[in-house]
Parts: C-alpha cells; structure tokens; sequence
C-alpha cells in the first residue's frame, strides 16, 4: 500500500514508537519529505522521498528512524543484530546508534554517498562493527567532546587534552 503522509515530525516518541510498529506490521510504503540538510546533497529538504516500512536497512541504505523524540534521516554506515550506525552525508560526524527497532523504514535508491578517507578512518578508531553498543557509543561521545573541544581553539584543546592524560596517568 503506498500513500503519500505528511512528515512524522510532529509525533511524540511514543506515538512513533508505535505508527513505526504499525507500519512495519503492514509492509506499508508512503511518499513524504522531511527537513534539514544533513543528507544534502542526496536529498534536498522538501525532497519527496518514497519509503518503505518493514525493510531493513543494509549498509548504504538511508534509514527512517527514531532518535529521541524526533525523525532522523540517514545513511546506515555500520549495523550488527543489536545495533544500527547512521550518518547524515552532510554531517561531519555519525549520530549515536540506535536499536534496530527504531527504524521505521528505508529509502532506497538514494545515490551513494562520496567515499572519504576521514569517515572511514574514524569508523575505523570507533571500532564499528566489532563493538558492543556501549563501547561504540562512549567513543562516539569522546569524539564529539574532542571536535567541541578543537571548535574553541588548538590551546584549549591541548589543554584538555594534557589534563585528560595527566588524570588517566596519575593515581587519585
């Protein structure tokens, strides 16, 4: 059954929680569009974009997720039976994991993303796939905490850097 549906957005995460499980259930397919720009240039905001509910994602795929209490949008760059690693391709950074029953569906047919060598290095220090998700998840916040650290300059960020070392060196 396909159908065009205006954007989930304004859902509260209940009530997406349970129109994903539904939708799913059913196979269902709906055209829609969503806002932002972190999958530019793959989809522009306003984009109508035809989903599919019960599929699940593979690598390269975008994925329709719950994040918290809002609808995410992205490429699934790594994933394992507990888990799912997204990133916008416009994003400089991967967003948290997610458990796979977060995804309400799948995007098909969006053009690859262009091949770089800084995201595949840093999947690569995340450990992604091999980790669990905790471990995934705490390293993954250990480097936005680093990026928001470098964003208030190179002397702030070896500042904490140097404290970082000195209190994993130094006994309590």
């Amino acid at each position: 059954m396909t159908s065009a549906v205006g954007a989930p957005e304004s859902l509260s995460a209940d009530a997406i929680d349970a129109v994903g499980v539904l939708w799913k259930r059913q196979g269902r397919q709906f055209v829609t569009s969503f806002s932002g720009t972190s999958m530019l240039p793959a989809i522009a905001p306003g984009e109508l974009v035809a989903v599919t509910c019960g599929v699940e994602p593979t690598v390269g795929d975008v994925a329709v997720f719950r994040y918290s209490d809002q609808v995410g949008v992205h490429r699934v760059v790594a994933r394992t039976a507990s888990w799912i690693l997204t990133w916008g391709d416009n994003n400089p950074l991967p967003d948290e994991p997610i458990a796979p029953d977060r995804v309400i569906g799948t995007i098909r047919g969006v053009p690859a993303a262009s091949r770089s060598l800084r995201r595949r290095l840093l999947l690569r220090f995340l450990g992604a796939p091999r980790q669990p998700i905790d471990v995934l998840t705490h390293r993954l916040r250990l480097v936005y905490r680093a990026r928001t650290a470098w964003g208030r300059g190179p002397l702030v960020f070896a500042g904490l850097l140097l404290r970082a070392l000195l209190r994993r060196m130094l006994p309590d």
